[in-house]
Order: C-alpha cells, then sequence, then structure tokens
C-alpha cells in the first residue's frame, strides 16, 4: 500500500542553521551527528547544564530489548544496541564502561525464556550461564564524562527555556522564550526536550504519557564489575555525586512528581537482583521518561495536525480507490522524543537516522522502522479506525 503521509521531508542545505531543544541526550546525539555533516548547530537547554532530567544519571545501562519475537521493536533496539556500543566507544574519554550484563532468572519459565532466546539470537549476545542470561557486549554510560569533551562548546545555550515557536516566511523559525523574548532564528528546528514537546503549538498533539523514575544509592557492596537485571537492577560501584556507590532503580511511576520518596527506594531495594547485607542510603535521583503509547521513539518530521486530519480522513474507506496526497508538514520542523526508558541506547541511531532525513542521505533503518517511529503514525491510526 502507498503511504504518502510517511513520504519523506525536504532536503534541508548542508550548512544550514539548526537548533535543538532539549540538552538531554537525544538532543546532545543529535547536536553530534549533525555537526559531523557540516550543519551549523545551536543546542538549547532550560537548567544550567546538559544532560540533566532523567538524562543526568550517574549511570545509564545499555539493556538490550530481548524478544523472541520477530517484530519492529526487536529489529529497531537490536539495531540500536549494537550502533550506541560503537559510537559511545568511538566517542572515547572513557564514556562506556564495558563489561557484562546478566539478566538473573528466577523461575523455571524464564529459564525456558532464555534458552529460547539464545536460539533466537544470532552471533554471541547472548549466553546461557548458571546465573541466567548473559549478554555481551554490553556496558554503561557516564553521562557526566559526555558533559566533559563537550565543555566550553559555544554551540551550546544553557538556562534558556524556548516557549514558543514562529515559522517566517521563507521556512526559517524564530524562537522565543518564556517571556516573549527572541531568542534566535534558525533554518530548522529539532523539538527533543522529552515530555515538555507537547507544549509548543506544533507538537500539541503528540501523545506521550509522563513516567517518573526514581534510582536509588547505596554504600558499595556488589563488588562485581557486571551489571545484574531481573525487575530491577544494580551497577557496579560507580562514582557519583555522593561519592562511590551501587546504583539500584528503577521505578515507574505514572503520578510525575519529581519529588524522591521512600516508597520509591523500598521498591528499588524489594526487586534489587542482589541482597544488599546494608541497606545504607546515601542518595537518590528521580526524573521524568517521556513514552509513547506504543513504546517506540517519536522521530522525524512535524505533522500539520490539522491538514492531515482533512487530508486524509477518508482512510477508514480504504485507501484503495483514493489517490492521496503528500503529507502537509510543518516546514523544516523535526521531533525526537518518547524515548523511554532506554533513551541512551536509541538516542545514537535515532541521531543518525534523523541526520539521514535531514540532509536526504540514506538512513541507517529501512522504511518500516522509519514508518513505525514517524510522528504522524498515530493520527493515521485513528483516522483508519474511524
Amino acid at each position: 500500500m502507498n503511504k504518502p503521509w510517511f513520504s519523506k521531508p525536504t532536503k534541508l542545505r548542508s550548512g544550514a542553521h539548526i537548533a535543538i531543544i532539549g540538552g538531554g541526550i537525544s538532543g546532545v546525539m543529535l547536536m553530534l551527528h549533525l555537526q559531523n555533516v557540516d550543519y551549523n548547530v545551536t543546542l538549547i537547554e532550560k537548567e544550567n547544564q546538559i544532560l540533566s532530567g532523567a538524562s543526568g544519571n550517574p549511570a545509564a545501562i545499555l539493556d538490550p530489548y530481548l524478544s523472541v519475537s520477530e517484530t519492529i521493536e526487536k529489529t529497531f533496539y537490536l539495531k540500536a544496541y549494537f550502533y550506541a556500543l560503537k559510537f559511545y566507544e568511538e566517542l572515547g574519554g572513557g564514556i562506556l564502561e564495558c563489561c557484562d550484563l546478566i539478566k538473573m532468572s528466577n523461575s523455571e519459565d524464564q529459564i525456558k525464556r532464555f534458552e529460547k532466546l539464545t536460539q533466537t539470537y544470532e552471533g554471541d549476545l547472548l549466553t546461557l550461564s548458571s546465573e541466567g542470561l548473559m549478554c555481551s557486549p554490553s556496558g554503561y554510560i557516564t553521562p557526566n564524562k559526555i558533559r566533559k569533551i563537550m565543555e566550553g562548546s559555544d554551540a551550546v545555550v544553557n538556562e534558556t527555556s524556548i516557549s514558543r515557536l514562529e515559522q517566517l516566511d521563507d521556512k526559517s523559525w524564530s524562537l522565543y522564550d518564556t517571556n516573549g523574548h527572541l531568542i534566535l532564528e534558525a533554518d530548522a528546528v529539532i523539538i527533543s526536550n522529552s515530555y515538555l514537546a507537547t507544549k509548543f503549538e506544533q507538537t500539541r498533539h503528540a501523545e506521550l504519557d509522563h513516567i517518573a523514575g526514581q534510582i536509588s544509592l547505596l554504600s558499595p557492596q556488589f563488588r562485581e564489575n557486571n551489571i545484574l537485571c531481573s525487575e530491577g537492577y544494580v551497577t557496579p560501584i560507580v562514582s557519583t555525586e555522593f561519592g562511590d556507590a551501587n546504583i539500584c532503580g528503577a521505578t515507574f511511576e505514572k503520578d510525575g512528581t519529581l519529588e524522591i520518596t521512600d516508597e520509591a527506594h523500598k521498591e528499588n531495594l524489594s526487586k534489587a537482583p542482589f541482597a544488599f547485607k546494608n541497606t545504607h542510603l546515601i542518595g537518590g535521583r528521580r526524573g521524568i521518561r517521556a513514552m509513547s503509547n506504543d513504546h517506540l521513539p517519536l522521530c522525524g518530521p512535524v505533522p500539520n495536525f490539522v491538514k492531515y486530519q482533512k487530508e486524509y480522513s477518508g482512510l477508514h474507506h480504504g485507501p484503495r480507490h483514493k489517490n492521496f496526497p503528500e503529507p502537509s508538514y510543518h516546514p523544516n520542523l523535526f521531533i525526537n522524543v518518547g524515548l523511554g526508558a532506554r533513551g541512551f541506547l536509541s538516542a545514537p541511531i535515532l541521531a543518525k537516522h534523523l541526520t539521514a532525513l535531514i540532509g536526504g542521505t540514506q538512513s541507517p533503518l529501512k522504511d518500516k522502522i522509519s514508518n513505525a517511529l514517524h510522528p504522524g503514525r498515530f493520527i493515521i491510526r485513528a483516522l483508519s479506525k474511524k
């Protein structure tokens, strides 16, 4: 079936100025990829440093999404996993801490599933051991080391919150702060500020859930150089603002609050795959993730919601007897949000993909996956079911 609503956007000329709203891992990866192909990039972050909020944990584990079924999610996240390992390693600076990740078995059914998984995945990614399912290579990312390699960049603007976007006649954009002051003008804009993406008029229809997550930092007791996962996870000893610690996490809470709670600490400890003898908490951290209803990111050009509704209103009658027009996008406006709990894993390949869409080059993702990530997919699904 022809799907014009997923067609690629118009290519943006080399050297154009692109503003990225949001300095989390999504925005930072976009900045690095776009600069690599000679775009002029400005990264705008509302906090006083990049990689704050949900991207500011002391360590971010690269936990592969595993499935015995052949699904879009499996294909996408497997591709994202290996690309992330390669990209972070090539960034240098010790950003990627390599270690094994062990998914602990706690039932006969779990062991049987692990056996099926080892048969499903090619290569040496998965190995059954006496402890459970070992994933190798794997590891975790240290966000603070990413900050260090970007220190002093003139392309980063901190402590600035963009609240309004206004399209200019020549398809470029003006960006205004919360006081209505013009911050800058750019040839293109990428909205990459997680759950706050819906505050803009152009993207207020984006379907995103706000999920709070809390981690718990404990005085070091687990001294192995691997990550343990079950319902929760435990990291090796990592350096944090509170001192050296094992990290346990992370909760998934729909209340959306940023207040650290004792209840969340208790949940993390109860689900931890390591029996801490001394549950001495030395700190905690909490952030809010943005997640879509189908658990895939929204990555691509921003549809004009009103025009999409009008132009594709006849979808529920079936497409065979209709000629549908090319999509109406907001020119040179893009979005990359909804990365959820696997932000550090998916951010590099999403940045590669979106950079390719903007520059008119070959994406690392096949069209089937690109369409599954398209920001207009929920509009199309709703119209198809009417």
